[in-house]
């Protein structure tokens, strides 16, 4: 009998530890679990249950003791140890009491197993009394060693509105680039060729997954030969070799957080530096601070994420609503859907979670960039701060040059000189309904003025 893959029993990576705020706590969902992650009083990473045992209110919506490290509850001041061990009952009248409620099994919050990877956190997230001896047999599924700096870039987080196998079915899908994602960088369908071969290599199993190699699917890369390794639970790392030598390396992950919902992280490096252009822009780009710049990229990455959420969630919505009408796959590009799914349903049961209706979103929903990765990302709510601080000086500057330019006219005050209050005046504004533009994307992809319509394609 084939040995069967068990959701609960692996590595997630998470987060990026560059996402965590050490003063507090963060909330997490994982496999439907609703979880808290914190710093303790020993400096090591936890994760347990999002839940107080005394009234069932969120841990994550409490606070972290500057003194001794422990998590506290919001609600009614309860404080729990890296160990999920209860170690104070503020409105116990009687320190016996307390001592025999904090002994209680009843009074413990369930711990996980955690580990610090590659700039990463990743949770074993099975509750069973022997997940923490269990955890050890088991390595996550960690970049593979390679002749690149995987450090050279940043890791990217996004909570995206769409399950999980449909996710990691689109990474396994590299010919829809060039349709989805039409008038971004090379792709476009008029450039668009078959893939000629696309098969696996070597032995499926539950535990290691597959490998797949595929040619190019453009004329650009046609003579690449790309490499697909799918690795348990949710790791796509993906290798093109072009055949002047460079070598691009793409890493995802697909965290499975609930029903119609996935966490993606991931990075993006080569043995190449892609030249930049040496326009005014540009010039300007590079003497931006460090946050403004990463932040810049960011926004940037939208148009391509809004092209595949716009696909990806009406392939989920219909999926779950007409189960009986089922893929057709007649062409050697669909290879790596088939693949994906011949693995998911031979070793996994199909999906990590029941097969509920997936609602149809909202524009604003499915767009929110918001919930999708700016409130996660410390360098994004960085930017938004600063874009209110900017907004708020330009208000304040145009005010006052407006009035100064009204209170110099009676005195005859040269005309030159008014008129560049006016003009400093108008800049302000300029720079007022800039920054609030800015600052708009960050928040939402549809647009802020005109009609409410998120415009995909030019």
């Amino acid at each position: 009998m084939e040995t069967q893959f068990l959701w609960t029993q692996n590595w997630y990576p998470v987060i990026p530890l560059s996402y965590l705020d050490v003063s507090h706590p963060t909330a997490l969902t994982l496999l439907g679990k609703k979880l808290v992650i914190w710093r303790d009083g020993n400096q090591q990473w936890k994760v347990m249950d999002d839940v107080c045992p005394h009234r069932r209110v969120q841990l994550s919506l409490g606070s972290i003791n500057t003194e001794d490290g422990t998590l506290v509850c919001r609600y009614h001041g309860w404080c729990f140890d890296g160990e999920g061990i209860c170690t104070k009952i503020p409105m116990s009248t009687d320190e016996m009491l307390e001592q025999t409620a904090i002994k209680n099994p009843r009074s413990q919050v369930q711990i996980y197993p955690t580990k610090i990877l590659e700039g990463l956190l990743w949770v074993w997230p099975d509750n069973c009394s022997t997940a923490f001896e269990d955890c050890q047999l088991k390595q996550p599924a960690t970049i593979p060693e390679c002749d690149l700096d995987s450090d050279s870039t940043d890791w990217f987080m996004s909570d995206v509105p769409v399950g999980y196998r449909v996710s990691v079915e689109s990474s396994f899908d590299p010919s829809h680039a060039q349709f989805l994602h039409e008038g971004l960088m090379i792709f476009s369908p008029q450039t668009a060729i078959p893939i000629q071969e696309f098969k696996q290599v070597g032995e499926m199993s539950a535990q290691m997954g597959f490998i797949l190699k595929h040619t190019g699917y453009n004329v650009f890369n046609q003579d690449m030969e790309a490499t697909r390794t799918f690795t348990p639970p949710c790791s796509n790392t993906t290798i093109y070799r072009h055949p002047h030598g460079r070598t691009d390396f793409f890493q995802l992950y697909f965290i499975p957080t609930q029903a119609g919902s996935c966490r993606y992280i991931g990075k993006f490096f080569s043995s190449e530096t892609f030249p930049q252009k040496n326009n005014i822009l540009s010039l300007i780009f590079k003497i931006l601070p460090p946050d403004i710049r990463v932040a810049q990229q960011h926004l940037q990455g939208y148009k391509l994420g809004d092209q595949d959420l716009t696909a990806l969630h009406s392939e989920d919505v219909i999926c779950t609503t007409q189960p009986e009408n089922n893929y057709y796959l007649p062409t050697v590009s669909d290879m790596g859907v088939i693949t994906f799914r011949k693995w998911l349903d031979k070793f996994a049961g199909g999906e990590p979670f029941e097969n509920d209706n997936i609602k149809e979103l909202s524009s604003e929903q499915l767009y929110d960039r918001w919930h999708r990765h700016t409130k996660h990302c410390p360098t994004c709510r960085k930017a938004v701060l600063r874009l209110e601080k900017i907004r708020s000086f330009c208000q304040f500057s145009a005010i006052i040059f407006l009035i100064l330019a009204l209170v110099i006219i009676p005195f005859g005050i040269s005309a030159k000189f008014s008129l560049s209050l006016v003009i400093l005046a108008g800049l302000s504004l300029f720079g007022l309904f800039a920054s609030d533009h800015i600052r708009h994307l960050f928040l939402s992809s549809i647009p802020s003025k005109g009609l409410p319509i998120v415009k995909l394609y030019s």
